[in-house]
């Protein structure tokens, strides 16, 4: 039976994707043969996903035929929905080719069994295993076992619940009628993809953003995240600019802050949840709110809140929920992306986020005002923008605006 953290992303059968652009040849019988690879060395890749009469989510045995890599010719300057059937009731990883003059490569793996460190590890190996077959006609393998929830490790730990989610800032009430699941839909509603816009700071830019956040008191994160919300709030306050309150949510990675850490690949969903809630005024000094950001996380880490925070999920998620997050604002901070190995004469370009819903159905809760997703690939921070309502068009440019703002603060003050 899948843990609360995984259980959360069976309902609209989200695939986390990642997606590039190769620059020169691309040998497709190797990146077919790199992937055969990768499904053997990550068995849990090729499990399926089944859900009981009461919605919940269980990782079965594989069953069927293998799935390779789909090639197909297209456009590859676009993310496609890949043209066969992706479903999670058959397998849960999919590497979709576009061949072109150029082309394009994305996997999609279950977000169930993947989170953002743990998809871009396999993206990691799948590169490396297509680097081994051009240069030798052979890959490696070596099985690995199937990674653990985050659950399943502060039960290991002897990590227990405490009083506090460390989401309180964010609750809404939740009233009861809005805690019954609603019906899936008679016809099954076709597959959708989600290609956030993005803002992408060059190298100058976000090596002084990155400069600015090594300074005692702050974090890169906290004032990315506090240019975020000034960027939010600046679109959607009143004509008179006045500060708003907001409350935002983030996932923090628990593999390195749990002892003894976690491989990335060993752990399914490692991200306890945190919290940040204030009146943020669009022209106020954004070094103040990123020491804001950065001592509540402090602080939640050193008590223990974070750690115990998917403890919690149960109370948002699914079923048993009895809380709501409705209208925070999102960011997932997953840093930097390592360079991925590639042979000579080819290389990787526009490294993207993307998700993808198998079979979306009524949503059991309510959704974020906006989702910022930031990483950092080849020296340039990136934002990508998901969802944001009536604004949501205005606001990579806000984002670029008010990140540039902030890589104009004096480094030495």
């Amino acid at each position: 039976m899948l843990a609360a953290s995984e259980q959360r992303f069976v309902r609209h059968a989200t695939y986390t994707g990642r997606t590039v652009r190769v620059e020169g040849e691309l040998d497709t019988a190797a990146l077919r043969a790199a992937f055969d690879a990768l499904l053997r060395t990550y068995p849990v890749l090729t499990c399926r996903i089944g859900e009981d009469e009461a919605g919940q989510g269980h990782l079965l045995r594989p069953s069927g035929e293998h799935v390779g890599a789909w090639v197909t010719p297209g456009e590859p300057d676009e993310v496609r929905i890949p043209a066969e059937s992706i479903d999670p009731r058959s397998r849960l990883a999919y590497l979709d080719v576009t061949v072109a003059h150029r082309s394009r490569v994305t996997l999609y793996v279950h977000h169930a069994v993947a989170d953002a460190g743990h998809c871009v590890e396999l993206f990691t190996r799948l590169w490396e295993n297509y680097t081994e077959y051009v240069g030798t006609r052979s890959i490696s393998v070596v099985p690995q076992d199937y990674p653990q929830s985050l659950e399943w490790y502060a039960a290991a730990r002897g990590i227990v619940r405490g009083e506090r989610s460390g989401l309180e800032d964010a609750i809404r009430v939740l009233p009861p009628e809005a805690r019954i699941l609603p019906p899936d839909p008679e016809i099954p509603s076709p597959p959708t993809l989600a290609r956030p816009r993005r803002t992408v700071l060059d190298v100058e830019t976000t090596a002084r953003v990155v400069r600015l956040g090594r300074r005692p008191g702050v974090t890169v994160n906290g004032l990315v995240t506090a240019a975020l919300l000034r960027a939010y709030v600046a679109e959607t306050s009143s004509a008179a600019g006045d500060p708003v309150p907001v409350s935002c949510v983030y996932p923090v990675d628990m593999r390195s802050r749990l002892d003894p850490p976690v491989p990335a690949v060993a752990g399914t969903n490692m991200a306890g949840l945190a919290c940040f809630a204030a009146t943020v005024d669009p022209a106020g000094d954004i070094e103040n709110l990123g020491e804001q950001i950065s001592g509540r996380l402090h602080r939640d880490l050193a008590d223990g809140t974070v750690r115990q925070s998917v403890l919690h999920f149960p109370d948002f998620f699914g079923p048993t929920m009895i809380h709501s997050l409705a209208g925070h604002i999102a960011v997932t901070n997953t840093g930097r992306v390592p360079a991925f190995t590639m042979p000579a004469g080819s290389a990787l370009s526009e490294y993207e986020i993307v998700y993808l819903s198998a079979h979306p159905r009524p949503s059991t809760g309510a959704s974020a005002a906006v989702t910022f997703l930031v990483y950092t690939y080849a020296d340039r921070l990136t934002v990508g923008i998901l969802g944001g309502g009536a604004v949501a068009a205005r606001l990579p440019e806000a984002v670029a605006k008010h990140l540039e703002a902030l890589a104009a603060e004096p480094v030495d003050s």
